[in-house]
């Protein structure tokens, strides 16, 4: 029997909560099993459109927890973050099942995040602003390709 190929997300260190719920609205909509809370449990559903009630909510207190978690679960971390290894996702480099761990609006992923990742992911942009999406946005083109 094939094992089936799932998608969650972490959610760590994102700086404004209401972010959350807008996260968790894409998540449901592109198939996500879980969405994984980092350190605080509480956000603000704002945006979510009763999508948390079709989601199932993990808490852990450390990354180390998480990281353990989804080893064992055998699923890849995936960094959504512009390093110099990292892939275009609309390459599509995915192999099994993924966590998708994004950064904190401001200042990405830090050096503690980046280090239970297995790989990284970009998205290729073609404008000649910001390389920096709201972290939903991103979050939603990830989870689409993913998808």
């Amino acid at each position: 029997m094939q094992q089936q190929i799932e998608s969650t997300v972490i959610v760590h260190n994102i700086a404004k909560r209401h972010n959350v719920g807008t996260m968790a609205r894409s998540a449901t909509a592109f198939g996500v099993s879980e969405l994984i809370l980092v350190g605080r449990r509480d956000f603000n559903a704002f945006g979510s459109h009763g999508s948390t009630s079709h989601l199932k909510f993990r808490h852990f207190h450390s990354l180390n927890e998480v990281q353990l978690y989804l080893k064992h679960r055998d699923f890849d971390i995936c960094g959504v973050e512009i390093t110099d290894e990292s892939l275009p996702v609309n390459h599509h480099p995915f192999t099994k099942s993924t966590a998708f761990l994004l950064g904190n609006e401001g200042s990405g992923l830090s050096a503690k995040e980046c280090e239970i990742c297995d790989f990284f992911v970009y998205i290729p942009q073609y404008g000649c602003g910001t390389a920096s999406l709201n972290v939903t946005v991103a979050a939603s083109i990830v989870l689409h390709q993913f998808g």
